[in-house]
């Protein structure tokens, strides 16, 4: 996981919102933080939303996980620490659901990839003109 994951999962959480605010934010929210420049050919806004709509909750669970993680120590209770896996101590439970979220973060940024690299090029219009003969 490289930081352009992460910048991609921040992505996918915003695009779907950033339709409310019009095609330009939604380019420039691309530009930023997926890196697409804006190419020749229509941008394709409603295929768009589709690919947002799926990215969308792939990203949710990367940021719950991240801040359930986070914030585990704020939840813990020495009544249920026994039944707890990695349990009965803080740190045992903490490391064992730090891995079980990490099984899960890192599928899913992998399926972010794809979905938010589509996503950013149907907003440029990118998608589809590579077809052809390169000129020199």
């Amino acid at each position: 996981m490289t930081i352009s994951d992460w910048k991609r999962s921040i992505y996918a959480l915003l695009a779907l919102p950033a339709f409310a605010a019009g095609p330009r934010v939604r380019r420039r929210l691309a530009a930023r933080l997926v890196g697409t420049t804006v190419r020749e050919g229509p941008p394709r806004p409603l295929a768009s939303a589709g690919l947002a709509l799926l990215a969308w909750p792939f990203a949710l669970v990367v940021w719950f996980l991240v801040w359930r993680i986070a914030t585990y120590g704020l939840f813990w209770d020495d009544a249920t620490a026994g039944a707890s896996w990695g349990g009965p101590s803080l740190t045992g439970a903490w490391i064992v659901h730090f891995f079980c979220a990490l099984g899960m973060v890192v599928p899913a940024m992998w399926l972010l990839r794809p979905l938010t690299a589509a996503q950013a090029g149907l907003l440029s219009g990118r998608v589809g003109t590579e077809i052809g003969v390169p000129s020199t």
